[in-house]
């Protein structure tokens, strides 16, 4: 997301312009860390290339809400409407030690909606869960899936 225009990219596209200014690049080694990061030579850093917004030439941002920031107030909206939707909550992948997302574990306790957690590790709120499944997300949402898709 453009933090000038607010324009959206693929990240398909954005993938390709980024290859494209760092020639080479996608052929280096790198240790990976858990959150993705890729741990790089200091020297070697300095040397990237970002790309900027393709309309305005500004700075891009991956379009997720990073600690400390508020989310999209469109998007809180779009949140409780499925929300008010559900059967249950399925709460994955997080301690929920922002309010952002602990909240909705709240309400899913006081309307009584079954709270289910993947995780790895406490999560603020999980004496309300239902179901709690200690586990890395990627392993264990296949799994899920497969036994919902058995039923």
């Amino acid at each position: 997301r453009c933090l000038g225009c607010d324009a959206v990219s693929k990240r398909s596209e954005l993938q390709s312009r980024l290859l494209a200014l760092n020639p080479g690049w996608a052929e280096r080694q790198a240790s990976l860390a858990p959150d993705g990061d890729a741990d790089l030579e200091a020297d070697t850093a300095g040397s990237f290339q970002v790309a900027a917004c393709a309309l305005c030439g500004g700075a891009l941002k991956p379009d997720v809400v990073f600690f400390g920031e508020n989310c999209r107030p469109e998007v809180v909206e779009d949140a409780w409407s499925l929300f008010d939707q559900a059967e249950a909550l399925l709460v994955v992948g997080t301690s929920l030690a922002v309010f952002s997302g602990y909240r909705f574990v709240r309400r899913a306790q006081e309307r009584q909606v079954p709270i289910a957690m993947i995780n790895l590790g406490s999560a603020r709120g999980e004496e309300h869960a239902a179901v709690r499944i200690e586990g890395k997300s990627g392993e264990v949402l296949p799994r899920l899936l497969q036994a919902l898709g058995a039923q």
